[in-house]
Order: C-alpha cells, then sequence, then structure tokens
C-alpha cells in the first residue's frame, strides 16, 4: 500500500445567558454525549464485522447494522451515507452474503476509524475519515484471474494540525492534497471469504462481504503535531466497492 501520513477545527463557542438556560445547555451535553456514544458503538461494531465469517454472519451483521440505525436516530444522517449501508446490509441472512467475483475492479470508499473526527472543519465528525477529504479519490485495486493485482494510488493527504488554545483535545486542521500516482503489482489468493494480498514480502488478510473487500491496519491512521508533543493514532478498515 502507500504510507499514510496524516498530520491534525473544532471551534466550540457556549454562550450561557442566565441560570434558566442551564437546562437547555444540559440537554444539549447530553445529546452530544449520547452521539459520541453511538458513534463509538458503531465503529466497535465495524471492527467486530470485519472479522464475519459463515457462522457469525447473521449476528455481526445484525449488530453492525443495528449499531447504524442506532447512530441515525441519535446523531442524524444528513448525507445519507449511514442508511445505504444499512440497506447494503439487507436482512443479515446468509443468503445476503453472496461474494461479488474476486476479479476486476475495486475502488477505496472508506477509511473507518475508531473515532470519528471533523478533518474538514464542518461541525460534523465522520468515522469515514474519506467523507472528511477530497484526497484519495479513484483509488483502486485490479484484480486479474492470474493471481495477480494492481493496487493503484493517485494522492496522499498532508493534514497538519494546530491545539486551540485553551483547550487539550480540539485541533485546528489544514489539508493538503498532494498528486501521487502510483502502481504496485502484487499477487492475491482466496480461500472462501478471505482474500490474502502479498506484496514484496508484506502479506495482508483482507474480507470480502458482498461487494466490498476490507481490512484492518493497525494504527493506520497517525499524526502529531509540529513538536511531536501530541501524537494521534487509531486503526484503520480500508474498504474496497466492487465497480
Amino acid at each position: 500500500m502507500k504510507k499514510i501520513c496524516l498530520y491534525f477545527l473544532c471551534l466550540v463557542g457556549v454562550l450561557v445567558i442566565s441560570c434558566e438556560d442551564e437546562p437547555f445547555e444540559d440537554d444539549i451535553q447530553n445529546t452530544v454525549t449520547t452521539c459520541e456514544i453511538a458513534i463509538a458503538n458503531t465503529a466497535q461494531a465495524a471492527l467486530n464485522f470485519l472479522g464475519v465469517n459463515v457462522d457469525n454472519y447473521t449476528q455481526l451483521c445484525t449488530a453492525y447494522r443495528n449499531a447504524l440505525q442506532a447512530q441515525i436516530d441519535t446523531c442524524g444522517d444528513a448525507d445519507g451515507s449511514l442508511q445505504a449501508s444499512v440497506d447494503g446490509l439487507g436482512d443479515c441472512s446468509n443468503n445476503n452474503q453472496q461474494a461479488a467475483e474476486l476479479e476486476g475492479t475495486w475502488l477505496l470508499t472508506a477509511w473507518i476509524g475508531e473515532e470519528a473526527i471533523d478533518l474538514n472543519n464542518d461541525g460534523t465528525p465522520s468515522l469515514n475519515f474519506l467523507d472528511e477529504l477530497d484526497c484519495y479519490e479513484n483509488e483502486t485495486i485490479v484484480f486479474d484471474n492470474d493471481g495477480t493485482a494492481v493496487i493503484m494510488s493517485t494522492s496522499f493527504a498532508d493534514i497538519s494540525f494546530e491545539i486551540i488554545v485553551g483547550t487539550e483535545d480540539e485541533y485546528s486542521y489544514t489539508i493538503a492534497c498532494i498528486e501521487e500516482l502510483f502502481n504496485s503489482d502484487v499477487t492475491w489468493a482466496q480461500i472462501e471469504n478471505t482474500v490474502t494480498i502479498s506484496d514484496e514480502g508484506m502479506v495482508s488478510d483482507w474480507t470480502l462481504n458482498g461487494n466490498e473487500l476490507s481490512t484492518l491496519i493497525p494504527a493506520g491512521f497517525f499524526s502529531s503535531n509540529e513538536d511531536g508533543s501530541v501524537i494521534i493514532t487509531q486503526d484503520l478498515i480500508l474498504v474496497y466497492t466492487k465497480q
């Protein structure tokens, strides 16, 4: 794959008019907290679903679908992406998990992190970091039926961040998308819903679920501030969708 260097604006303003406003403020805080819990539950369900197999498909799929729906009910779904994921899971029966043929083109469609972040500073954090970026467009894996494949990269994100003065965990982000065309020739093998990709001695296992192919990259998201005194890491699930 390609080296991912991610360096990390949330501006929060609270105006308290009088003591009569405190219950309203508490309601807002409770709503935010509940939404954060829902997002965290979805992240964990997504990680669990990455290891799905024939025996536990219905159980893990149902848990993931319920977590997505709970996040929609609690946090909203402005762009409809969460509902699209729910719809894609269907009724979570084993009949739904018929895998797409591996041969062909797969497009990178998601970076699923452990905790939602607001990289584009629009006030709405997302678990899918690609929703926060204009980079990594048209990144593909093209599988041939002879056991070879080509991983195609088009860009990478140079993301810097500063800690907002007066806070310890709020950041101001700057993102630069840098064009970088790079192809990597790899080999692959498939056993049931597990696809193993080998790239110059580096081996990774991927999960094939319907028309999605995904893999977990431990600490795949890494960032630090300018002097390196603050470091952020998150595990990443890369998701490619069959075209």
